[in-house]
């Protein structure tokens, strides 16, 4: 009885390889493949209460991070006002055939992604959670024409509160001559909300806004730091380069802080050449001293004054962080017009 029992199993196992469908070959994801569509798009659709909505796309590449970046907004078509807004940070993984990404947008929700392309079409499986802790999730289909100035797009099996939907009408993207969303704002095509004061967890964090430098005895920047606010607010995002002799970038990467809502916490997550990972997050010592825990170690930043930040870092031991290694110092850059 037990060889049979061994048998079926084998049997069993063996049908079931043989009826899976074959795999469809993906493309090779080259920088150019990921990047086709660089540069900002435009379609237009209308909400559930009716409203008409423009929707403006950018698609960007960091080349020193190896990362692939889009920034869409949704803009009411009558006022141009910014509705929402939603921000990806994608990188393609150790097969070379498969991209990832991380996430956010200004309603507070977070998620991940997996994508694949072969030929002028391209899929993404995406799943998040959304502030009431909801997870949700969906496919997105994309074809891209052949001159690469149009592109049609529907939404597939979304879950979304409790809600399905089979699939979304068909969307139009078409290529717009701008090359960045800045000039949308300057020439009237979307306007800003009202402004908001700085949400409650992000204000502890506003005086590290701007451009930092550190600089070594020989005065060659060794390493840059931009703090700014994204996602309408909600997120803090620094942006960190590090600096070679012949004052190239040879490395860094970016932290993105914002509200977990599976959990309700404070955290920051990192993106760069080895992908994405929820990294830490934050204490708040003092009025003028923050730190910043990633994975078993902390960098501690003093402001010594406005414009002068001391830091260092500390390991944990025995649960608690101690040390000042490292210790260094950075100065704002002074904006100039």
């Amino acid at each position: 009885m037990k060889h049979n029992i061994i048998i079926s199993i084998g049997l069993l196992a063996g049908a079931f390889i043989l009826s899976q469908p074959k795999a469809i070959a993906q493309d090779q994801i080259t920088k150019e493949l990921l990047t086709r569509e660089s540069g900002v798009w435009f379609a237009e659709s209308t909400n559930t209460e009716g409203e008409k909505m423009n929707h403006y796309s950018w698609y960007g590449y960091v080349d020193e991070l190896e990362l692939g970046r889009g920034v869409h907004f949704n803009v009411n078509a009558e006022t141009k006002k910014l509705i929402s807004s939603l921000h990806v940070y994608t990188t393609v993984n150790k097969s070379g055939k498969q991209t990832e990404s991380l996430f956010f947008n200004s309603n507070g929700d977070v998620g991940t992604s997996a994508g694949l392309i072969n030929g002028n079409k391209s899929i993404i499986r995406f799943q998040g959670v959304n502030t009431n802790n909801i997870i949700f999730s969906g496919t997105i289909k994309k074809e891209l024409s052949e001159d690469g100035l149009k592109s049609h797009e529907t939404w597939n099996e979304l879950i979304i509160n409790g809600n399905y939907v089979e699939s979304t009408p068909k969307r139009e993207n078409r290529k717009l001559v701008d090359t960045n969303l800045m000039s949308l704002f300057q020439n009237g095509e979307i306007t800003s909300p009202v402004e908001k004061e700085t949400v409650d967890f992000l204000k502890p964090l506003e005086k590290l806004i701007g451009r930092w430098e550190m600089k070594n005895e020989k005065e060659n920047f060794t390493r840059k730091i931009q703090w700014r606010l994204s996602g309408m607010g909600s997120l803090l995002v620094e942006k960190f380069d590090y600096i070679n002799e012949k004052n190239e970038i040879s490395g860094g990467g970016i932290n993105i802080t914002g509200i977990d809502p599976s959990n309700g916490r404070l955290t920051m997550w990192s993106v760069g050449k080895n992908g994405f990972q929820r990294r830490g997050g934050w204490d708040f010592i003092s009025d003028k001293v923050t730190g910043q825990r990633e994975n078993n170690t902390r960098l501690i930043r003093t402001f010594e004054d406005d414009n002068t930040i001391t830091a260092y870092w500390q390991s944990k031991k025995n649960g608690e962080y101690t040390g000042e290694n490292n210790k260094y110092t950075l100065k704002r850059v002074v904006e100039t017009e």
